[in-house]
């Protein structure tokens, strides 16, 4: 609710009439600015076909009450009520067909056309498959418009760290300051997790770091099973070119892909699993990601105990 607001609530169920002129005036402009942010009722009988009513803007026609008891038309061409009982066609007009996604790297944008999914997975596999070094996988990626998330990310977040190592570390996906650098755990989440493997004696430079997804997703939301297949085909061929001893999984979405494990990942955690990517077979260990565990830092000795089995399985 709008602070300015907030002084009308003891008012709401009070006559109109019977208001003082403060709070009347209050809940008019609240009413307002309800309007302004597209409401235009509370509670409809009709349904609302958003085709029909075309260009006509949420309030139209909205009848506005103020205290001495006259009414303001809110100040558009043409009522709700007046949209919703035009004509339905019996047929829906015909969609175009979609627009290319655009996506920027630096200053120059760039168009990439929409791509179902299962076409998408087929050129990443493709793509990935024919890669025969990281450097030419990630020119790959970078060529590769098969992800959506490419069309709202700033750059490719491919991996940090060294290009062959025995520890690989898959996170879930990128964060903001990630996107803006173009490298993986580069933010809080990242000194967080330099931390924790300087704690077992490891740095960045000793490790392959990477994520399930090579893009940000917008938000920092969670990326989607369509976004995490995409992109599998790619980090099956990254793992088995950095050929790694050891897959640490940081985070729900990437363990449950790549190990493709249904618990919940407090379940799922510091349990060791025998995984084969790109015809490499590992050992991979699930742990829980940085970003959580700024959150709730009282499962840091939870992610301790996985690090604990990491350096022991790395001493063998």
């Amino acid at each position: 609710m709008c602070p300015s607001h907030r002084n009308t609530y003891r008012d709401w169920n009070a006559p109109l009439s019977e208001m003082s002129a403060y709070s009347a005036e209050s809940s008019l402009r609240l009413l307002d600015w309800y309007r302004e942010m597209g409401v235009d009722a509370a509670v409809s009988d009709d349904a609302i076909d958003w085709l029909v009513r075309g260009a006509v803007k949420p309030g139209a026609g909205y009848v506005l009450p103020t205290p001495n008891g006259s009414e303001i038309v809110a100040d558009v061409a043409v009522s709700p009520r007046a949209a919703r009982a035009q004509p339905v066609p019996s047929a829906r007009p015909a969609q175009r067909a979609p627009e290319p996604a655009t996506t920027a790297v630096g200053s120059a944008p760039r168009n990439f056309p929409a791509t179902s999914p299962d076409a998408a997975v087929s050129a990443a596999r493709a793509a990935a498959t024919a890669a025969p070094t990281l450097q030419a996988l990630g020119e790959a990626l970078t060529r590769f418009d098969g992800c959506g998330l490419k069309a709202t990310a700033k750059n490719l977040c491919f991996y940090r760290g060294a290009p062959q190592a025995r520890l690989m570390i898959v996170g879930e996906a990128p964060g903001r300051e990630d996107d803006l650098t173009g490298t993986p755990f580069t933010g809080p989440a990242g000194d967080l997790l330099q931390k924790m493997l300087l704690a077992i004696d490891l740095t960045f430079e000793q490790c392959h770091i990477t994520n399930a997804v090579y893009w940000r997703p917008p938000g920092n939301r969670h990326p989607t099973p369509q976004e995490l297949d995409v992109c599998q085909p790619f980090l099956e061929r990254q793992t088995a070119l950095v050929a790694p001893d050891i897959v640490l999984l940081l985070g729900a979405a990437a363990a449950h892909h790549v190990v493709d494990i249904d618990a919940g990942i407090m379940r799922a955690r510091g349990k060791w699993h025998e995984v084969t990517m790109a015809g490499h077979p590992v050992r991979a260990i699930v742990s829980l990601a940085p970003t959580y565990l700024l959150k709730a830092p009282s499962s840091k000795q939870n992610a301790w105990r996985d690090l604990l089995s990491v350096k022991a399985a790395l001493a063998r």
